[in-house]
């Protein structure tokens, strides 16, 4: 009798202890045509809705075989290769869980397969296909209208990889040849990004915002990113000698110092 309960007590822990992880997890939606080297959207069920999970990277790792995570990994195969990736930004959603992730830039345009791991047990295989154009989409913004120096958070869709500048060197530069800190908040605004324009220039692969209004352009550079339902996110701080009225956003992405792609222009409100 005692064997019986021992044996039922085992059952029932290893039982609710794979309710998470040990199990197949479904994936619901990914894109089915993405280039090597973007950043992607999954989502996913949660593994483990009892404990939310919020993270915000800019980019994502290849990994050089499995390896034990907090999170599920991706595997992906093609031509008889696999690799294995990890998740950049994810956010939990009750039952669900969103996510980015890169595609392996070492991957070839044509078939592809996506595998998504929860310990040692993979999903499902899902096909997709590896592009060989690189195509963005920018959505919307995050708010209904932009203003000067305020944050300006657009929300999209094929981004690649974001390299974040520290502007701490340049601002002790200009701190101690112009008086930075002495300026206006607009002035600082103009004369930083003029600073950072030149490192921003050597940076090989990124997003670069270009807001155009009455036939003036600024080139904005990323501060930061995360993720929303809706889709990846980039921060940029909108310049502060913008007027109201109409303006347009493009997305543009350069790789290997060359641009690769060019969104469609989306219209914001300025206030």
């Amino acid at each position: 009798m005692k064997k019986s309960f021992f044996l039922i007590a085992v059952a029932i822990f290893f039982l609710c202890t794979s309710e998470g992880y040990g199990r197949r997890l479904k994936v619901y939606s990914f894109p089915k045509q993405i280039a090597a080297g973007q950043l992607a959207t999954i989502i996913f069920e949660n593994p483990n809705p009892d404990q939310p999970i919020s993270r915000n990277k800019c980019t994502a790792e290849k990994l050089l075989a499995w390896v034990k995570s907090d999170v599920p990994i991706l595997r992906i195969e093609q031509k008889g290769k696999q690799i294995f990736t990890s998740l950049g930004s994810y956010l939990s959603e009750g039952d669900s869980m969103i996510a980015t992730y890169m595609v392996p830039v070492s991957m070839e345009p044509g078939d592809a397969t996506l595998y998504l791991l929860n310990e040692h047990d993979a999903s499902v295989p899902y096909p997709f296909s590896v592009t060989s154009t690189v195509t963005c989409t920018l959505k919307k913004i995050a708010s209904d209208h932009i203003a000067g120096l305020g944050k300006l958070t657009v929300i999209g869709e094929g981004y690649l990889p974001a390299e974040i500048l520290d502007p701490t060197n340049a601002i002790k530069e200009l701190q101690m040849n112009v008086g930075y800190d002495k300026m206006s908040l607009a002035d600082q605004y103009i004369t930083l990004h003029r600073r950072m324009a030149n490192d921003w220039a050597r940076v090989a692969m990124g997003d670069f915002l270009q807001l155009e209004q009455g036939g003036k352009k600024w080139e904005l550079f990323v501060e930061s990113c995360g993720l929303l339902k809706d889709g990846l996110t980039l921060d940029f701080i909108a310049p502060p000698d913008i007027k109201p009225g109409a303006a347009t956003l493009t997305m543009v992405l350069r790789r290997d110092k060359v641009e690769v792609s060019r969104s469609a222009p989306l219209n914001v409100m300025v206030q």
